[in-house]
Protein backbone atom coordinates (compact mmCIF):
# COMPACT_ATOMS: atom_id res chain seq x y z
CA UNK A 1 0.00 0.00 0.00
CA UNK A 2 2.92 2.22 1.01
CA UNK A 3 4.64 1.44 -2.20
CA UNK A 4 1.68 2.44 -4.08
CA UNK A 5 0.76 5.58 -2.79
CA UNK A 6 4.87 6.29 -2.80
CA UNK A 7 4.52 5.78 -6.67
CA UNK A 8 1.68 8.13 -7.13
CA UNK A 9 3.11 10.85 -4.92
CA UNK A 10 5.98 10.97 -7.78
CA UNK A 11 3.72 10.77 -10.62
CA UNK A 12 2.24 13.94 -9.57
CA UNK A 13 5.92 15.81 -8.55
CA UNK A 14 6.62 14.31 -11.97
CA UNK A 15 3.59 16.04 -13.82
CA UNK A 16 3.82 18.93 -11.85
CA UNK A 17 7.61 19.36 -12.80
CA UNK A 18 6.63 18.92 -16.58
CA UNK A 19 3.70 21.53 -16.76
CA UNK A 20 6.22 24.10 -14.97
CA UNK A 21 9.17 23.94 -17.30
CA UNK A 22 8.09 22.52 -20.54
CA UNK A 23 7.49 26.18 -21.96
CA UNK A 24 11.50 27.01 -21.15
CA UNK A 25 13.26 26.67 -24.27
CA UNK A 26 16.76 25.13 -23.56
CA UNK A 27 19.53 26.11 -26.10
CA UNK A 28 23.37 24.80 -25.92
CA UNK A 29 25.77 27.74 -24.80
CA UNK A 30 28.30 27.73 -27.15
CA UNK A 31 26.79 24.70 -28.65
CA UNK A 32 27.84 21.57 -26.23
CA UNK A 33 28.98 23.78 -23.56
CA UNK A 34 32.00 26.27 -22.18
CA UNK A 35 34.23 24.34 -19.86
CA UNK A 36 32.46 21.03 -19.56
CA UNK A 37 35.29 18.56 -19.34
CA UNK A 38 32.49 15.59 -20.75
CA UNK A 39 31.81 17.31 -24.10
CA UNK A 40 32.37 15.10 -26.89
CA UNK A 41 33.63 18.44 -29.54
CA UNK A 42 34.88 21.67 -28.56
CA UNK A 43 32.94 24.17 -27.82
CA UNK A 44 31.55 26.68 -31.29
CA UNK A 45 33.17 23.84 -33.38
CA UNK A 46 31.26 22.67 -36.52
CA UNK A 47 31.04 19.02 -34.82
CA UNK A 48 29.40 20.51 -31.69
CA UNK A 49 26.68 22.28 -33.31
CA UNK A 50 25.44 19.35 -35.28
CA UNK A 51 25.93 17.07 -31.85
CA UNK A 52 24.09 20.05 -30.23
CA UNK A 53 21.46 20.36 -33.01
CA UNK A 54 20.75 16.35 -33.06
CA UNK A 55 20.00 15.86 -29.25
CA UNK A 56 15.97 15.52 -28.95
CA UNK A 57 14.77 18.50 -27.03
CA UNK A 58 17.65 21.13 -27.37
CA UNK A 59 15.91 24.04 -29.43
CA UNK A 60 18.72 26.00 -30.71
CA UNK A 61 22.68 27.21 -29.77
CA UNK A 62 24.16 30.11 -29.10
CA UNK A 63 27.53 30.47 -30.62
CA UNK A 64 30.34 33.14 -30.51
CA UNK A 65 30.96 35.26 -33.68
CA UNK A 66 34.07 37.42 -34.18
CA UNK A 67 35.31 39.44 -37.56
CA UNK A 68 38.42 38.18 -39.17
CA UNK A 69 40.74 40.73 -41.07
CA UNK A 70 38.81 39.68 -44.65
CA UNK A 71 35.66 41.14 -43.20
CA UNK A 72 34.25 37.47 -42.57
CA UNK A 73 32.54 36.01 -39.68
CA UNK A 74 33.88 32.95 -37.87
CA UNK A 75 33.10 31.28 -34.66
CA UNK A 76 35.40 31.68 -31.59
CA UNK A 77 34.80 32.44 -27.69
CA UNK A 78 38.29 33.52 -26.67
CA UNK A 79 39.80 36.83 -27.17
CA UNK A 80 43.07 34.91 -28.05
CA UNK A 81 43.73 31.88 -30.19
CA UNK A 82 46.71 30.72 -28.18
CA UNK A 83 45.40 28.82 -25.46
CA UNK A 84 42.68 26.86 -27.36
CA UNK A 85 44.53 26.57 -30.39
CA UNK A 86 47.70 25.95 -32.47
CA UNK A 87 47.15 29.54 -33.52
CA UNK A 88 48.26 32.69 -32.37
CA UNK A 89 47.06 36.40 -31.49
CA UNK A 90 43.37 36.92 -32.57
CA UNK A 91 41.07 35.97 -34.99
CA UNK A 92 39.77 40.03 -36.24
CA UNK A 93 43.71 40.80 -36.83
CA UNK A 94 44.18 37.04 -39.29
CA UNK A 95 43.33 36.51 -42.51
CA UNK A 96 40.63 33.51 -43.79
CA UNK A 97 43.48 31.56 -45.14
CA UNK A 98 45.48 31.66 -41.80
CA UNK A 99 42.30 30.92 -39.76
CA UNK A 100 41.53 28.15 -42.16
CA UNK A 101 44.03 26.33 -41.34
CA UNK A 102 44.28 26.77 -37.28
CA UNK A 103 42.48 24.02 -35.11
CA UNK A 104 42.13 23.08 -31.42
CA UNK A 105 44.06 20.97 -29.32
CA UNK A 106 41.34 18.31 -28.97
CA UNK A 107 41.34 15.17 -29.70
CA UNK A 108 39.46 15.64 -32.19
CA UNK A 109 41.00 18.52 -33.20
CA UNK A 110 38.69 20.68 -34.80
CA UNK A 111 38.57 23.23 -37.38
CA UNK A 112 37.67 26.73 -37.06
CA UNK A 113 34.69 27.37 -38.66
CA UNK A 114 33.58 29.98 -40.97
CA UNK A 115 29.78 31.08 -40.20
CA UNK A 116 29.02 30.94 -43.50
CA UNK A 117 30.12 27.10 -43.76
CA UNK A 118 27.53 25.59 -41.57
CA UNK A 119 24.60 24.17 -42.68
CA UNK A 120 21.66 26.42 -41.60
CA UNK A 121 18.91 23.62 -42.50
CA UNK A 122 19.74 21.97 -39.17
CA UNK A 123 18.45 25.07 -37.82
CA UNK A 124 15.05 24.37 -39.04
CA UNK A 125 12.09 25.31 -36.18
CA UNK A 126 15.32 26.08 -33.43
CA UNK A 127 17.28 29.59 -32.04
CA UNK A 128 20.09 30.49 -32.88
CA UNK A 129 21.91 33.26 -30.97
CA UNK A 130 24.57 34.99 -32.38
CA UNK A 131 27.09 36.29 -29.70
CA UNK A 132 28.23 39.54 -31.74
CA UNK A 133 31.98 40.57 -30.77
CA UNK A 134 32.46 44.47 -31.18
CA UNK A 135 36.28 44.36 -30.14
CA UNK A 136 39.73 43.42 -30.75
CA UNK A 137 41.54 42.04 -27.78
CA UNK A 138 45.29 42.40 -29.85
CA UNK A 139 45.07 46.02 -30.75
CA UNK A 140 41.91 47.75 -28.95
CA UNK A 141 39.87 48.01 -31.98
CA UNK A 142 36.16 48.41 -32.49
CA UNK A 143 34.71 46.25 -35.09
CA UNK A 144 33.27 47.65 -38.35
CA UNK A 145 29.76 47.13 -37.61
CA UNK A 146 28.36 48.01 -40.91
CA UNK A 147 30.91 45.09 -41.77
CA UNK A 148 29.22 42.18 -39.59
CA UNK A 149 25.25 43.23 -40.73
CA UNK A 150 26.32 43.01 -44.32
CA UNK A 151 27.58 39.55 -43.63
CA UNK A 152 24.86 38.77 -41.90
CA UNK A 153 22.77 39.91 -44.54
CA UNK A 154 24.64 38.04 -47.31
CA UNK A 155 23.72 34.76 -45.45
CA UNK A 156 20.49 35.63 -45.32
CA UNK A 157 20.33 35.30 -41.80
CA UNK A 158 17.88 38.94 -41.97
CA UNK A 159 15.02 37.72 -42.80
CA UNK A 160 14.92 33.97 -41.94
CA UNK A 161 11.29 32.39 -41.37
CA UNK A 162 12.29 28.77 -40.89
CA UNK A 163 14.18 29.45 -37.61
CA UNK A 164 14.81 32.66 -35.48
CA UNK A 165 18.25 34.20 -35.25
CA UNK A 166 18.90 36.65 -32.20
CA UNK A 167 21.74 39.08 -32.28
CA UNK A 168 23.03 38.92 -28.78
CA UNK A 169 25.15 42.30 -27.97
CA UNK A 170 26.89 44.12 -25.47
CA UNK A 171 27.77 46.82 -26.63
CA UNK A 172 25.34 49.90 -26.83
CA UNK A 173 26.47 51.37 -30.13
CA UNK A 174 25.67 48.34 -31.71
CA UNK A 175 22.08 48.64 -30.45
CA UNK A 176 20.33 50.61 -33.60
CA UNK A 177 22.48 49.50 -36.83
CA UNK A 178 20.90 46.11 -35.65
CA UNK A 179 17.30 46.93 -35.14
CA UNK A 180 17.84 49.53 -38.25
CA UNK A 181 18.78 46.40 -40.16
CA UNK A 182 15.70 44.54 -39.09
CA UNK A 183 17.73 42.29 -36.55
CA UNK A 184 15.98 40.73 -33.37
CA UNK A 185 18.49 42.58 -30.91
CA UNK A 186 19.25 40.81 -27.57
CA UNK A 187 20.87 42.98 -24.78
CA UNK A 188 23.05 41.60 -22.14
CA UNK A 189 22.90 43.31 -18.56
CA UNK A 190 24.23 42.97 -15.27
CA UNK A 191 21.43 44.17 -12.79
CA UNK A 192 17.59 45.35 -13.11
CA UNK A 193 18.94 49.12 -13.65
CA UNK A 194 20.49 48.87 -16.63
CA UNK A 195 17.54 47.27 -17.82
CA UNK A 196 15.53 50.44 -17.16
CA UNK A 197 18.24 52.51 -18.81
CA UNK A 198 18.18 50.27 -22.21
CA UNK A 199 14.25 49.44 -21.96
CA UNK A 200 13.46 53.52 -21.88
CA UNK A 201 16.54 54.16 -24.32
CA UNK A 202 15.89 51.79 -27.03
CA UNK A 203 12.40 50.19 -27.33
CA UNK A 204 12.95 48.03 -29.31
CA UNK A 205 15.48 45.50 -28.05
CA UNK A 206 13.47 41.99 -27.95
CA UNK A 207 14.96 40.73 -24.99
CA UNK A 208 17.75 40.39 -22.36
CA UNK A 209 20.46 37.82 -21.47
CA UNK A 210 21.85 37.92 -18.51
CA UNK A 211 23.94 35.34 -16.04
CA UNK A 212 22.24 33.13 -13.81
CA UNK A 213 24.07 34.75 -10.48
CA UNK A 214 22.59 38.37 -10.73
CA UNK A 215 18.99 38.03 -11.25
CA UNK A 216 16.93 36.48 -9.01
CA UNK A 217 12.90 35.35 -10.16
CA UNK A 218 11.29 38.64 -9.06
CA UNK A 219 13.48 40.80 -11.39
CA UNK A 220 13.30 38.31 -14.56
CA UNK A 221 9.42 38.36 -13.83
CA UNK A 222 9.62 42.51 -13.75
CA UNK A 223 11.17 41.88 -17.30
CA UNK A 224 9.11 39.84 -18.73
CA UNK A 225 6.14 41.96 -17.39
CA UNK A 226 7.38 44.51 -20.05
CA UNK A 227 6.96 42.06 -22.81
CA UNK A 228 10.97 41.09 -23.38
CA UNK A 229 12.10 37.90 -23.42
CA UNK A 230 14.60 36.88 -21.15
CA UNK A 231 17.42 34.48 -21.65
CA UNK A 232 19.62 33.04 -18.55
CA UNK A 233 23.06 31.59 -18.81
CA UNK A 234 26.18 30.51 -17.49
CA UNK A 235 24.53 27.60 -16.06
CA UNK A 236 26.30 24.41 -15.70
CA UNK A 237 25.67 22.36 -12.19
CA UNK A 238 22.45 20.64 -11.55
CA UNK A 239 21.57 22.64 -8.73
CA UNK A 240 22.41 25.51 -11.41
CA UNK A 241 19.89 24.57 -13.62
CA UNK A 242 17.54 23.97 -11.60
CA UNK A 243 17.60 27.20 -10.18
CA UNK A 244 17.68 28.84 -13.62
CA UNK A 245 14.60 26.83 -14.77
CA UNK A 246 12.65 28.28 -11.31
CA UNK A 247 13.64 31.41 -12.50
CA UNK A 248 10.88 30.79 -15.41
CA UNK A 249 13.09 32.11 -18.23
CA UNK A 250 12.12 32.43 -21.70
CA UNK A 251 15.02 30.06 -22.58
CA UNK A 252 17.93 28.86 -19.97
CA UNK A 253 21.25 28.81 -22.57
CA UNK A 254 23.17 26.28 -20.77
CA UNK A 255 26.51 24.14 -20.24
CA UNK A 256 25.23 21.16 -19.76
CA UNK A 257 22.28 20.13 -22.29
CA UNK A 258 21.78 16.48 -21.38
CA UNK A 259 21.61 17.79 -17.49
CA UNK A 260 19.20 20.64 -18.35
CA UNK A 261 16.66 18.34 -20.17
CA UNK A 262 16.76 16.04 -17.34
CA UNK A 263 15.57 18.62 -14.99
CA UNK A 264 13.08 20.26 -17.58
CA UNK A 265 11.16 17.03 -17.75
Amino acid sequence: MFGKILLIVLLLVSCSKKKEFTHIKVVGHAATGLEILNSVYHDNSKEAIEFALSMEGCDGIEIDIQLSADGTLWLFHDDHLDDETNGNGCVNDLTDIELSDIEYKTIHKEKLTCLKDLDFTLFKGKELFLDLRHYTACTGAFVNVNQVISDLNELGLQNKTDFTVHCVLSYDQWISPFIDAGYKVNYSIFNLNEFDIYNNTFPSISGYVVRNSDFDKNEIEIIKNANKDLYIFEIRSPKGIRSALNKNPNAVITDDIRATLIEKY
